[in-house]
């Protein structure tokens, strides 16, 4: 399964086209901060995504908007099943026979942090999706061999064991 690993696009302060050629994928995985508005943020995802499997995750610009949380997760799964969109906040789907989990995860300091950490950690997932970066101390706890995170914007992967971590956050002209 070849996966199209993306996030922070930040449509709130760029709205130019995103025309860069995509890569052979099966799934797209956005972990977050597409735009400030979770519709458009959906919408935009399954257009980039043309027609194949997405899986959106919602980063901390999803939520940077005057609704309260539930209406915000609300228009999330109206949204995200408009546009044929896997939309995971503490959630899973499988796909292949591969486990995808994800949650926005939040820093450790915020009250939403150890629910998300605990779904995770119980979700038996075979990669992990989150916006913030996991503290490594989550890694084993939680068991995925791929953990995919946004919020630092630039590209990254590390390998922790036998966890690879990946980023591959920023603008559509940073990629």
């Amino acid at each position: 399964m070849r996966l199209w690993i993306t996030s922070d696009w930040h449509l709130e302060t760029w709205r130019g086209s995103f025309d860069q050629p995509a890569p052979e994928f099966d799934v797209l995985v956005c972990a977050g901060d597409v735009s400030n508005d979770v519709a458009e943020s959906i919408e935009y995802v399954a257009a980039v995504a043309r027609g194949k499997l997405a899986i959106f995750v919602l980063g901390n610009h999803e939520y940077w908007n005057d609704h309260a949380i539930a209406v915000t997760l609300e228009r999330s799964h109206a949204a995200a099943a408009r546009h044929g969109v896997a939309f995971l906040e503490c959630n899973s789907i499988d796909i292949g026979g591969v486990r995808f989990a994800g949650a926005t995860l939040w820093t450790e300091d915020d009250v939403r942090f150890k629910p998300s950490l605990d779904f995770l950690a119980s979700s038996r997932c075979d990669v992990a999706i989150t916006h913030f970066e996991p503290p490594a101390r989550a890694l084993v706890p939680v068991g995925a061999r791929l953990w995919i995170h946004g919020h630092h914007h630039g590209h990254g992967m590390l390998d922790f064991g036998r966890v690879r971590v990946i980023r591959n956050a920023g603008w559509p002209d940073e990629m």
